[in-house]
């Protein structure tokens, strides 16, 4: 618990410093997150005995590694747990022994070990005591020596690498690991532990411009890439060998019974279809380091933003807002899907005619945990916007998850597809332009008050199957082949809003309402969503475009949400005016 203080207090240093193997700045934010794991699983389960309390510690770790520094660390933990098997007690000899051991694991471990990272200083260290392992007169003696002469390796890193050279930084992972043993020192020195260390004076400030000299345009290998795997007698060197071509930073640490895979791939569906052959994924978690870099380049931003997958936001939008996703569940015929991760919009339209079923559902508590924990790492505050919770316990399940975190403010958006789109969009761009948590609060708000979305329905089946028209209703719109048009307004409920005969009739409604409802007002803006009708988005957008002398802020296929409500030829226009 000590050395976790001292290394969460500092992790924003280490943030600061991270230029290797990828200057997208998580370091510290992953061993932070890594330590923390292991602290709250296992403070409640102390041990009398070394080999359980240390394999309790290792498990821990695995199932809570984070990053490329967080795999090797709980390597290392394995390798030290390994090393004190069936010790009934611990001289420092043997300790020195175990950490012998366990700096042998975490090399093992990496496919391309680099001098002059967390390992170099985790083999100087294990070196040291080696050599020195019987002369040490207790463990407070062994701790403070070794201590110095951990933190004189990773002052060498910088000249072992030519971009930490570059950079004038030391390696963030070795840092990371001296603040480790220091906050361990102090807790032997001082006799109770820290509730929290003071940073260090090598704050994050003094190293600003540290992404500035190792600004790159593009990355060989993009997405951070990290699985848990378990089963039984699981084949590290099996897993290493068949994945070890599919990208760098390859880690494949652990147990025969519980094993962690960090890889920098291009591809992660591929290697996760690869590694779930030697057992079961229990865990998966993909960042865009790319994207992580260039956020770290712009300017002052301190305010993240999260939404869930109904926003029917494309993906250049999100990715240069860096604005994170978690993913609504579908189940069509028994089969479930993850939206935007196992099912994309345009192969849902294709196999919905032929589902007998089709469900939507809120993201799973495990989506909704990794995103929140994942984004409030990355930015002093968070922002939150989801669909509509008269639609859906999406929002009332973000309230939950994202209590335990003080900087998050989440926001029920009363709408759904483009409608949560504009209004997070809104917010991203408040964001983008150094806007604080309370000024883009303010903004999402004001969009939520304005914000109108229009629905033309084609197919009333769906209407019919989800419950939004009645039986009889909508077996006499099919005869009479009237075409309803839906606006989501109030607290989010859909409503009937015009009727016509005929499509041609439906789309001249629509436009006359948005008409209606923007003349007057200034700065119109607007976006379309269409289910698997390209052709009614584009007569839409060329209207649009003549009336108000501007083009949407993007038009998208809908997300399969809305899709199982409205049926395919399903077309929606949102947008926003200001006073």
């Amino acid at each position: 618990m000590a050395a976790a203080s001292k290394l969460i207090a500092n992790s924003p240093h280490l943030d600061a410093i991270n230029v290797f193997p990828v200057p997208d700045g998580d370091t510290g934010a992953n061993m932070a997150g890594t330590m923390r794991s292991i602290v709250s699983s296992t403070g409640k389960s102390v041990e009398r005995s070394i080999e359980k309390m240390t394999a309790l510690i290792a498990e821990s770790a695995l199932d809570g590694a984070k990053g490329n520094s967080g795999a090797i660390l709980a390597q290392f933990l394995c390798g030290f747990a390994e090393g004190v098997k069936d010790m009934p007690k611990l001289s420092p000899a043997d300790f020195a022994q175990a950490a012998s051991l366990a700096a042998k694991r975490s090399c093992e471990a990496i496919s391309d070990p680099k001098d002059g990272t967390i390992l170099s200083v985790i083999r100087d260290w294990a070196a040291h005591l080696h050599a020195n392992g019987d002369s040490y007169r207790d463990f407070h003696h062994l701790l403070s020596d070794s201590l110095e002469y951990a933190r004189k390796s990773a002052k060498c890193t910088t000249e072992k690498m030519a971009v930490l050279k570059a950079a004038g930084v030391v390696d963030a992972g070795a840092q990371g690991f001296v603040y480790l043993l220091e906050g361990i020192v102090d807790l032997l020195e001082n006799g109770k532990i820290e509730k929290s260390f003071l940073p260090d004076s090598r704050n994050s400030k003094s190293f600003a411009n540290v992404q500035d000299k190792v600004a790159v345009e593009a990355l060989d290998y993009r997405f951070c890439t990290e699985f848990l795997i378990k089963g039984d007698n699981i084949d590290r060197g099996a897993i290493r060998d068949s994945i070890c071509d599919m990208g760098d930073s390859l880690i494949v640490a652990g147990t025969p019974g519980s094993v962690k895979i960090h890889i920098h791939t291009n591809d992660p569906d591929a290697v996760e279809t690869i590694v779930a052959g030697y057992g079961e994924v229990v865990k998966r978690k993909v960042d865009d380091m790319l994207v992580q870099h260039k956020r770290l380049l712009a300017d002052d931003r301190k305010v993240g933003i999260l939404t869930d997958s109904t926003c029917d936001l494309p993906e250049e939008i999100l990715e240069e807002f860096d604005i994170r996703i978690v993913p609504m569940r579908l189940t069509l015929d028994e089969k479930e899907y993850i939206d935007r991760v196992t099912l994309a919009s345009s192969d849902f339209y294709k196999i919905l005619p032929g589902a007998k079923r089709a469900l939507s559902s809120q993201p799973s508590p495990g989506d909704m945990k990794r995103a929140y924990a994942k984004v409030c790492s990355d930015y002093e505050d968070v922002v939150s916007l989801h669909i509509a919770k008269v639609l859906s316990g999406t929002f009332q399940s973000a309230l939950t998850v994202s209590n335990p975190f003080d900087n998050v403010s989440a926001i029920d958006s009363r709408m759904l597809s483009i409608g949560l789109g504009l209004t997070v969009l809104e917010a991203a761009r408040a964001a983008k332009n150094g806007a604080t948590a309370a000024e883009v609060r303010r903004v999402a708000d004001r969009a939520v008050e304005n914000i109108k979305i229009f629905v033309t329905i084609d197919c009333l089946d769906y209407a019919v199957r989800g419950g939004r028209l009645s039986k009889g209703q909508g077996i006499i719109a099919k005869a009479l082949n009237i075409k309803p048009i839906l606006q989501f307004a109030g607290e989010g409920q859909p409503k009937v809003v015009a009727k016509s005969f005929g499509v041609k009739r439906q789309e001249d409604a629509l436009i006359k309402l948005v008409k209606d409802n923007a003349y007057g007002r200034g700065n119109f803006r607007y976006a379309i969503s269409h289910a698997d009708t390209p052709e009614t988005a584009e007569k839409f957008r060329k209207i649009l475009k003549a009336e108000f002398g501007a083009e949407p802020e993007f038009v998208v296929e809908a997300s399969p949400v809305l899709g199982i409500h409205s049926g395919p030829g399903a077309c929606a226009v949102a947008f926003l005016t200001d006073d």
